[in-house]
């Protein structure tokens, strides 16, 4: 009987301690960007360095081979612009977004979260852009289409 209310004591004391959901959070702090072929519409792999004004989280991304990235965005700016080196070309190609920061408390005891709504564009050189998804969250797989030749 003593085990018995030791135990029962236990699971009362574990029932009521909070369980922190910090990983459930849904909102993401970056875009996701996807490349197609302007004449096929399919996925398009590519290749490039990436640099941006007002990018706080480094100097920018190396990607070879990919039909998509994530790319940050910047919590304390309402605008960014990346520039898109292609990677063994002397190609260059650059995208302004505009988009609005908001804050997200999910759970008391987890820290704050930024996500972004209202993505659009302010300028491209790319051949052709789409916006399917103008907010940032893990229920969208794209945020941006880029086509290109």
């Amino acid at each position: 009987m003593k085990k018995l209310s030791i135990i029962l004591i236990a699971a009362i004391v574990f029932s009521c301690h909070d369980i922190e959901n910090c990983d459930t959070n849904d909102q993401l702090d970056f875009f996701i960007l996807r490349f197609y072929d302007l004449d096929t519409q399919d996925p398009k792999k590519v290749a490039f360095q990436t640099s941006s004004s007002g990018f706080i989280y480094g100097e920018g991304f190396y990607f070879s081979d990919s039909t998509a990235i994530g790319l940050p965005l910047n919590p304390d700016e309402a605008f960014i612009t990346y520039q898109f080196d292609s990677v063994g070309t002397d190609v260059t190609h650059r995208l302004t977004l505009s988009y609005q920061t908001n804050v997200s408390i999910f759970d008391p005891d987890c820290p704050p979260s930024f996500y972004y709504s209202n993505l659009d564009t302010v300028n491209y050189t790319f051949d052709s852009l789409a916006i399917p998804g103008t907010i940032t969250n893990n229920q969208l797989t794209t945020n941006v289409e880029v086509y290109f030749q």
